[in-house]
């Protein structure tokens, strides 16, 4: 009877009988792996966010090199050669690929940079409503140019410290 009454309480507790299967061994650890594949994952994509940087920096540099070595007439009281339009829109043309470059490549920016980012693109559409009325002034295309150099710097310093964030770790 008192075998019975064990019987009946091993029945209630394991009522699936799963304790009579048999004993398997757990899987091999494969941390090492996972961190090497992550490891490799985050050089490949600091290496991808320092490359457009420096390709974005050094196409910024060309072209700015390029607007004073293009037109050789210098303006008498700054003694420096003034930009043309079409150079100017072409600057745009890449400071704008390079800031959609950066904004893929960033992701998200911290709540008190999203700030400034939007302060900025709201210049840049006002100025863009104004190009809309007179495409060719050279003041407003400047204008232009500038903004998105500051934009393009904003998310080049967010790139920056999320690297140093990640090669500290």
């Amino acid at each position: 009877m008192k075998y019975a009454k064990v019987h009946i309480m091993q029945k209630e507790q394991d009522p699936l009988n799963l304790g009579s299967l048999p004993l398997v061994a757990p899987p091999a650890d494969n941390w090492p792996e996972i961190k090497s594949a992550l490891h490799i994952q985050n050089r490949h994509q600091q290496f991808k966010r320092v490359a457009g940087s420096l390709l974005a920096a050094a196409a910024a540099i060309t072209l700015a090199i390029g607007l004073f070595i293009q037109q050789p007439a210098t303006t008498p009281e700054t003694n420096v050669t003034p930009p043309t339009l079409d150079s100017l829109i072409a600057l745009s043309q890449q400071l704008e690929k390079g800031v959609r470059n950066y904004r893929s490549e960033a992701g998200g920016l911290p709540t008190g940079l999203v700030v400034y980012q939007v302060e900025l693109e709201d210049l840049i559409a006002q100025v863009d409503d104004e190009l809309s009325v007179y495409p060719d002034s050279q003041q407003l295309w400047n204008q232009r140019v500038n903004l998105l150099l500051d934009l393009s710097q904003l998310y080049e310093n967010q790139l920056r410290r999320d690297y140093h964030r990640l090669a500290s770790l």
